[in-house]
């Protein structure tokens, strides 16, 4: 059971909780809430005093409870598909510690209530367009206060709850659905990164890898982490390769620079978890109430998370991209050193892996296109009060689509590199005129041998022609599963 208390939330306990973790409010928080919300001063409440702009003309005709569920219920303005039950359970629970933070003025019951729902298994209905991530993400918060405070029924098991003005705009003010998309797609790009990783090492077995391109002393002659730590993986992943060693021809970039590219992969998934991590754990919303007095400001805009899950997109990208340059590279018989075209034994009509190259050069080209920072695109909203905005919620949408292009390319370069060591491993060859030629069989590095078994556990061996949709799906379901490297987990 994961604790809410407005302090220590991490993207990997929101990731458990979107997938069925339970949760509790801390006490703590329980005690502060109560604290800060006596604290507020007396007079008009924060949502009466926005009320003519909020909720209209007739404002000053309602009672407090009206006045709430106006306020809620006209923000309920989402359009597209539901988001999946995980995004909407991670932003419940990325909106609960907020309020846990005890800065928003409201009482412990505003966060009771969204615990209580995730641990009841209650849902809402939540449109996955309609926010631009600048006061909040306010329709799609909107259609999940809407339940919790019962204005569409009662909710089975849970206690009547009904908001204060505060309670009512803090439920909604604030950009916690894309806290919530940028948690889920960050433990998934960690995910899909560690894939990679293992994928390219399986990609440098194959190709007979100049080692010098992961030794330590080159490598942190640069100075940069992400590259130092994703060089260190390979080299474990090689560990007794008698394939991968110093004197053989050097790689393209796609395989030489794999330290690189994909050291700055990791550095920006560290980069965009700190920058969640302090979002979730801060106080989203506007106005706060602190030592006893309202301060105004902007802490609402999506503006920090945006930038880095547009950053991360194309960091992403990058991944990807270069992934399906090694596919490449696998397919093309001048290329691959020695290995028939298309990574099969026959010719003729057989087309092998071709087509899917093809289709990782599909996915590959729909990450660019993903990769345009949502976060540039400001539009004025609310009659120009609200004259910039981050546009963050379709940034975190685009990263995960993105992602899951990104999987299937993975997919695509291990399902590739398994039929290359296969031949390698039973010593089929081809010279430099296409012509089918007997070489000394290799015996593949442990750990690859390892990745190998994972992969032909689900596909086999490549003969001849047939369906590859099947074979693809399989890789792909590999990656995401985190079979590929034994370790399952919720994608």
């Amino acid at each position: 059971m994961i604790q809410i208390d407005g302090m220590q939330l991490t993207c990997t306990q929101l990731h458990a909780i979107a997938y069925g973790e339970k949760v509790v409010l801390a006490p703590d928080a329980v005690s502060r809430m109560q604290a800060n919300a006596d604290s507020a001063p007396a007079g008009a409440s924060v949502l009466e005093e926005k009320r003519h702009w909020l909720v209209g003309g007739f404002a000053d005709e309602m009672g407090e409870e009206e006045l709430c569920r106006t306020f809620i219920i006209g923000h309920c303005a989402g359009v597209g598909d539901m988001l999946p039950v995980p995004v909407v359970r991670a932003t419940m629970a990325a909106r609960a510690n907020v309020l846990a933070g005890a800065q928003t003025g409201c009482r412990p019951e505003a966060a009771k209530v969204l615990v209580e729902m995730l641990n009841a298994g209650i849902h809402p209905e939540v449109p996955s367009q309609g926010s631009v991530g600048a006061a909040g993400d306010l329709a799609p918060l909107a259609h999940i206060a809407r339940v919790a405070c019962g204005y569409i029924g009662p909710l089975q098991g849970i206690a009547p709850y009904t908001p204060t003005a505060k309670e009512a705009l803090a439920l909604i003010n604030g950009i916690s659905l894309t806290t919530a998309l940028g948690a889920l797609a960050t433990v998934r790009a960690r995910r899909l990164l560690d894939s990679v990783v293992a994928a390219c090492a399986m990609t440098m077995e194959v190709m007979g890898t100049d080692s010098g391109c992961i030794d330590e002393r080159l490598v942190e002659s640069r100075n940069h982490p992400g590259g130092i730590a994703i060089a260190a993986q390979l080299r474990g992943w090689l560990i007794g390769s008698t394939q991968v060693r110093a004197g053989q021809p050097v790689d393209a970039f796609s395989i030489r620079a794999a330290p690189a590219v994909l050291g700055t992969v990791a550095e920006a998934i560290a980069a965009t978890e700190l920058v969640l991590s302090r979002e979730m754990n801060g106080s989203g919303d506007n106005p706060l109430l602190i030592g006893g007095q309202w301060l105004e400001g902007g802490n609402f805009h999506g503006g920090p998370v945006a930038h880095v899950l547009d950053s991360l997109k194309i960091a992403m990208t990058q991944l990807a991209t270069s992934s399906e340059r090694r596919t490449f590279r696998l397919t093309h018989g001048q290329l691959s050193r020695g290995l028939p075209s298309f990574l099969v034994a026959g010719t003729g009509l057989n087309s092998g892996f071709m087509l899917a190259q093809y289709t990782a050069a599909s996915l590959a080209s729909e990450c660019k296109g993903l990769a345009h920072p949502a976060s540039v695109d400001t539009i004025p909203t609310v009659q120009h009060h609200e004259d910039h905005v981050s546009m963050g919620p379709i940034a975190g949408r685009m990263l995960l689509e993105l992602i899951e292009c990104a999987a299937d390319i993975v997919g695509i370069e291990v399902l590739l590199a398994a039929q290359g060591l296969d031949l390698r491993a039973r010593g089929l060859g081809h010279d430099d005129e296409g012509k089918a030629v007997a070489v000394e069989p290799v015996v593949l590095a442990p750990a690859i041998e390892k990745l190998h078994g994972r992969v032909r556990a689900v596909v086999p061996f490549w003969e001849d022609d047939g369906v590859l949709h099947p074979a693809l799906k399989a890789a792909g379901a590999l990656v995401r599963s985190g079979d590929f490297l034994g370790s399952p987990t919720d994608w």
